[in-house]
């Protein structure tokens, strides 16, 4: 039985691909974990996940509330704006995964990355048909986002639906989303205000459509994002907005050989997870 410790807050959006995960509902792990509020008590070692922006303060508190511990399998998550640095955390057996990496940052060595995955109105999709060639819903509030909305305005082929909203959770409501996605082909995945890292790139994985990725973020050169936390993506990666219109016709073009691609792809990530934390628990020592 493996421990997994929660830091405070809970039950994160960013946080449910991670909760499949150690449910073995992602992918089988072969493994039985057990879930706890806070840090585990009564164990050798645990599996501890850390929502960075609301513990940047608190390196050392953390450092001597593991101090009791024997190994450390540490997930950093919450924290696109890269407030909380993982090597300011001491433990003398610790590995890191880190969600929403920054590029160019310092991690500690052996450092798995990750994304922000999908959210929990996405967990049990339905199947309908892909009446709509392009979709995009999502707020209009940074600059990646206005250039990806006024290029699919430029898009004069094909069925889409271009939903500008005024800002997170201001949308459609998330079982209408997650339906109106499993409908679609082609999904833009534009830019989040801190990070390329966003929701929709694992929505559209995750409902099986083809997402375009935006390589750009409105507050740093973060060109090579995507290839650092998946350098084998078979998704397109964009960096100039002009150039939308011309991935999404490209996309359509080669529907469906090109998503059945990408899924099968993102089934291999998921199974990748698993083995990954297989791996590094054994490392550990924890098995």
């Amino acid at each position: 039985m493996i421990t997994v410790g929660r830091l405070a807050p809970f039950d994160q959006w960013d946080q449910n691909m991670l909760d499949l995960l150690f449910a073995n509902e992602l992918y089988a792990t072969g493994l039985e974990f057990k879930r706890v509020d806070g840090y585990p008590t009564k164990v050798d070692g645990c599996v501890l996940i850390i929502p960075g922006r609301y513990w940047v303060e608190r390196p050392n508190a953390i450092s001597e509330a593991i101090s009791r511990f024997e190994w450390v399998l540490a997930i950093r998550t919450g924290d696109e704006e890269e407030r909380f640095q993982p090597d300011r955390v001491y433990h003398p057996n610790i590995k890191w995964w880190v969600q929403t990496p920054k590029l160019g940052a310092q991690y500690p060595e052996g450092s798995r990355f990750m994304g922000c995955g999908f959210p929990p109105h996405f967990n049990d999709l339905v199947e309908v048909d892909r009446n709509t060639d392009v979709f995009l819903s999502a707020q209009n509030t940074n600059a990646r986002r206005n250039e990806c909305f006024t290029a699919l305005g430029e898009l004069r082929r094909g069925n889409k639906i271009v939903e500008p909203t005024a800002g997170f959770t201001q949308g459609m409501d998330p079982a209408d989303y997650a339906v109106k996605m499993c409908a679609t082909k082609i999904a833009p995945a534009p830019s989040g205000p801190e990070s390329p890292d966003s929701f929709r790139l694992f929505e559209a994985l995750e409902a099986h459509c083809v997402p375009i990725a935006d390589d750009l973020s409105p507050k740093s050169d973060s060109e090579g994002f995507w290839r650092m936390v998946f350098p084998d993506a078979p998704f397109p990666i964009i960096t100039d907005y002009r150039d939308l219109p011309g991935y999404a016709m490209d996309q359509m073009a080669l529907w469906p050989a090109n998503a059945n691609r990408i899924a099968a792809w993102w089934m291999a990530q998921k199974r990748g997870m698993a083995k990954n934390l297989n791996a590094d628990l054994q490392l550990l020592g924890a098995l």
